[in-house]
């Protein structure tokens, strides 16, 4: 592993140990002023969509902590070549205005540019997301 694949993980790291603790200016001081986050899901998922450019970045990430907290995120692997970086793990998430909990699995393909992220990819089981929403 290269000293900047280590550097990027390094990163997704300190993102992933931000977001459940609500350190939000953490996350953003890591994100490339050009970077792009897809969310896939469908429209009844409140944060589900294309997020382009820092300020919809902070939509995103606003969106998000308005509707859940996410109670725990483990990531068990990182694969990284070069600046694209990919990552495995599972979430526990609580929904804020009931109180409906769910988990998924995860896997997040992430670009990086000078350290920081420049394009993030989200999947994971939305079907049970939507239900969450739905339920």
């Amino acid at each position: 592993m290269t000293p900047n694949e280590s550097a990027n993980i390094a990163t997704t790291k300190t993102i992933y140990a931000a977001v459940p603790a609500g350190d939000l200016q953490t996350a953003l001081d890591l994100l490339d002023p050009e970077v792009r986050i897809t969310y896939y899901g469908t429209d009844g998922i409140p944060y589900a969509g294309d997020y382009r450019g820092f300020d919809e970045a902070v939509t995103f990430f606003t969106r998000v902590g308005e509707s859940i907290a996410i109670t725990e995120m483990e990531a068990w692997k990182f694969i990284a070549q070069g600046d694209e970086l990919a990552t495995w793990g599972r979430q526990k998430f609580r929904r804020l205005d009931t109180g409906y909990e769910w988990e998924s699995e995860f896997a997040h393909i992430i670009t990086l540019r000078a350290g920081r992220w420049l394009y993030f990819r989200d999947f994971m089981n939305s079907a049970l997301t939507l239900q969450a929403f739905t339920a």
